[in-house]
Protein backbone atom coordinates (compact mmCIF):
# COMPACT_ATOMS: atom_id res chain seq x y z
CA UNK A 1 0.00 0.00 0.00
CA UNK A 2 1.48 3.33 -1.08
CA UNK A 3 1.04 6.37 1.12
CA UNK A 4 1.19 9.48 -1.06
CA UNK A 5 1.60 13.10 0.06
CA UNK A 6 -1.68 15.01 0.34
CA UNK A 7 -3.08 16.89 -2.65
CA UNK A 8 -4.29 20.40 -1.78
CA UNK A 9 -6.57 22.78 -3.65
CA UNK A 10 -7.48 26.23 -2.40
CA UNK A 11 -10.42 28.03 -4.01
CA UNK A 12 -12.25 31.34 -3.62
CA UNK A 13 -15.60 31.33 -1.83
CA UNK A 14 -17.55 31.24 -5.07
CA UNK A 15 -19.75 28.38 -6.27
CA UNK A 16 -18.30 28.83 -9.77
CA UNK A 17 -15.05 27.41 -8.35
CA UNK A 18 -16.68 23.94 -8.24
CA UNK A 19 -15.33 23.33 -11.76
CA UNK A 20 -11.80 23.57 -10.35
CA UNK A 21 -12.76 21.02 -7.68
CA UNK A 22 -14.04 18.64 -10.35
CA UNK A 23 -10.80 18.93 -12.37
CA UNK A 24 -8.76 18.49 -9.18
CA UNK A 25 -10.57 15.25 -8.28
CA UNK A 26 -10.43 13.95 -11.85
CA UNK A 27 -6.68 14.55 -11.89
CA UNK A 28 -6.24 12.60 -8.64
CA UNK A 29 -8.24 9.66 -10.02
CA UNK A 30 -6.15 9.65 -13.21
CA UNK A 31 -2.73 10.00 -11.58
CA UNK A 32 -3.42 7.39 -8.90
CA UNK A 33 -5.21 5.03 -11.27
CA UNK A 34 -8.36 4.86 -9.14
CA UNK A 35 -11.50 3.22 -10.47
CA UNK A 36 -13.70 5.89 -12.10
CA UNK A 37 -16.81 4.13 -10.83
CA UNK A 38 -16.18 5.83 -7.46
CA UNK A 39 -15.70 9.31 -8.92
CA UNK A 40 -19.34 10.41 -8.78
CA UNK A 41 -19.83 9.56 -5.11
CA UNK A 42 -16.60 11.34 -4.21
CA UNK A 43 -17.52 14.39 -6.28
CA UNK A 44 -21.02 14.48 -4.77
CA UNK A 45 -19.66 14.46 -1.21
CA UNK A 46 -16.85 16.93 -1.87
CA UNK A 47 -19.11 19.32 -3.77
CA UNK A 48 -21.74 19.22 -1.00
CA UNK A 49 -19.06 20.02 1.59
CA UNK A 50 -17.54 22.78 -0.56
CA UNK A 51 -20.95 24.36 -1.18
CA UNK A 52 -21.60 24.33 2.58
CA UNK A 53 -18.18 25.89 3.19
CA UNK A 54 -18.77 28.64 0.62
CA UNK A 55 -22.38 29.46 1.53
CA UNK A 56 -22.64 28.77 5.24
CA UNK A 57 -19.02 28.89 6.41
CA UNK A 58 -17.55 31.78 4.46
CA UNK A 59 -20.94 33.37 3.66
CA UNK A 60 -19.92 33.85 -0.02
CA UNK A 61 -17.15 36.23 1.09
CA UNK A 62 -14.73 36.31 -1.86
CA UNK A 63 -11.88 37.39 0.41
CA UNK A 64 -12.08 33.99 2.15
CA UNK A 65 -10.97 30.64 0.80
CA UNK A 66 -11.99 27.00 1.03
CA UNK A 67 -9.28 24.36 1.21
CA UNK A 68 -9.75 20.84 -0.14
CA UNK A 69 -7.10 18.37 1.00
CA UNK A 70 -7.07 14.77 -0.20
CA UNK A 71 -4.75 12.06 1.04
CA UNK A 72 -4.57 8.75 -0.78
CA UNK A 73 -3.58 5.57 1.02
CA UNK A 74 -3.92 2.69 -1.40
CA UNK A 75 -7.51 2.81 -2.61
CA UNK A 76 -8.82 4.88 0.31
CA UNK A 77 -9.18 8.63 0.02
CA UNK A 78 -9.21 10.82 3.09
CA UNK A 79 -10.87 14.17 2.39
CA UNK A 80 -10.62 17.33 4.48
CA UNK A 81 -12.56 20.47 3.57
CA UNK A 82 -12.03 23.61 5.61
CA UNK A 83 -13.37 27.15 5.39
CA UNK A 84 -12.43 30.38 7.13
CA UNK A 85 -15.83 30.91 8.72
CA UNK A 86 -16.97 30.96 12.33
CA UNK A 87 -17.99 27.30 12.27
CA UNK A 88 -21.29 25.76 13.30
CA UNK A 89 -22.74 23.70 16.11
CA UNK A 90 -23.20 20.07 15.05
CA UNK A 91 -26.21 19.70 17.33
CA UNK A 92 -28.06 22.20 15.14
CA UNK A 93 -27.96 19.93 12.09
CA UNK A 94 -31.50 18.83 11.39
CA UNK A 95 -32.48 15.43 10.03
CA UNK A 96 -33.76 16.00 6.46
CA UNK A 97 -35.73 12.73 6.52
CA UNK A 98 -38.19 13.73 9.26
CA UNK A 99 -41.59 15.02 8.20
CA UNK A 100 -41.10 18.68 9.11
CA UNK A 101 -37.87 18.86 7.07
CA UNK A 102 -38.72 16.62 4.12
CA UNK A 103 -39.86 19.48 1.85
CA UNK A 104 -37.07 21.90 2.70
CA UNK A 105 -34.84 22.72 -0.25
CA UNK A 106 -31.63 22.73 1.77
CA UNK A 107 -30.13 20.85 4.67
CA UNK A 108 -29.28 17.57 2.97
CA UNK A 109 -25.54 17.95 2.30
CA UNK A 110 -24.18 16.59 5.56
CA UNK A 111 -26.81 13.82 5.56
CA UNK A 112 -25.67 12.77 2.06
CA UNK A 113 -22.02 12.81 3.09
CA UNK A 114 -22.75 10.74 6.22
CA UNK A 115 -24.70 8.22 4.15
CA UNK A 116 -22.01 7.71 1.48
CA UNK A 117 -18.73 8.05 3.37
CA UNK A 118 -16.96 6.53 6.34
CA UNK A 119 -15.43 8.08 9.47
CA UNK A 120 -17.02 11.53 9.14
CA UNK A 121 -15.57 14.02 11.62
CA UNK A 122 -15.86 17.74 12.30
CA UNK A 123 -13.29 19.84 14.07
CA UNK A 124 -14.27 21.45 17.37
CA UNK A 125 -14.80 24.89 15.83
CA UNK A 126 -17.09 23.42 13.17
CA UNK A 127 -15.34 24.90 10.14
CA UNK A 128 -13.90 21.68 8.74
CA UNK A 129 -15.22 18.28 7.79
CA UNK A 130 -13.19 15.15 7.22
CA UNK A 131 -14.33 11.84 5.78
CA UNK A 132 -13.02 8.76 3.98
CA UNK A 133 -14.13 7.02 0.82
CA UNK A 134 -13.00 3.56 -0.21
CA UNK A 135 -12.23 3.44 -3.95
CA UNK A 136 -11.36 -0.22 -4.28
CA UNK A 137 -13.11 -2.39 -6.81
Amino acid sequence: MVNRPPEILEIKSDISELKKVEYFLDDIFTRYNLSKKHFNKLYLCVSEAVINAVKHGNKNDLSKTVTVKISCLGNELSVLIEDEGEGFERSEIQNPTVEENIRKESGRGIFIIKTITENIEFNEKGNSIQFKINCSE
